[in-house]
């Protein structure tokens, strides 16, 4: 029940993945260094999933502060796409109002995930029992004003899928562009890792 009241909310990268699959865009020829992975500096714990944060790359703000401070690259880009998905997804009714105005831009997509969150109540972290694996992401579009990426990730029952999730640079840092009404960013179930996967971490291999 939490999952799916979440899911009505616009969340990115938490409830387990609908079943559905999306064609990957392709990216911009002018792009480079996508396939080059950041530097990860640590594992951070944001309500029971672990995030990347990278050792360059961002975020600069604290662990428990909306994550902001990411570079103005591909990297910078994915790891905002990365932790602050998961800070918003998983933000409790305390967390939500001044996470969402800081890691979210502007626009219909904010406001229209503030009006569905409003009408749920989170108190806790995710259950240990379903708290996916990040294991990285696929490119699906990256310029640089505007970056998309499918977020992988496995489950605890070794279920594979991808979270879309998307971040536009406003001139000083990345933030999430939430999806509008109508706009279906379905979550896609995935029979094994993309081969074109840029992943985090090495045990992520398996």
């Amino acid at each position: 029940m939490r999952a799916r009241l979440i899911a009505m909310a616009a969340v990115l990268c938490v409830g387990v993945a609908a079943c559905g699959s999306a064609p990957q865009d392709e990216v911009s020829e002018n792009s480079s260094g996508l396939d080059n992975p950041p530097v990860i500096a640590l594992w951070q714990d944001v309500q029971g999933i672990n995030v990347p944060f990278g050792a360059e790359d961002g975020p600069a703000s604290g662990p428990y502060q909306p994550f902001t401070g990411f570079t103005h690259t591909p990297q910078g880009a994915a790891l905002a796409a990365i932790t602050q998905s998961v800070q918003l997804s998983t933000a409790v009714d305390s967390q939500w109002t001044k996470i969402l105005s800081t890691v979210a831009a502007p626009g219909e997509g904010r406001d229209f995930y503030a009006a569905h969150r409003a009408l749920i109540s989170i108190t806790d972290m995710v259950d240990p029992g379903a708290a996916p694996e990040i294991i990285g992401y696929q490119w699906r579009s990256y310029e640089p004003a505007l970056a998309e990426i499918n977020v992988v990730q496995r489950y605890p029952d070794d279920s594979l899928g991808a979270n879309r999730v998307v971040v536009v640079w406003n001139g000083e840092d990345w933030q999430l562009e939430l999806p509008g009404p109508g706009e279906d960013r379905t979550a896609t179930v995935l029979d094994a890792i993309p081969d074109d996967t840029v992943r985090l971490k090495e045990e992520a291999s398996k």
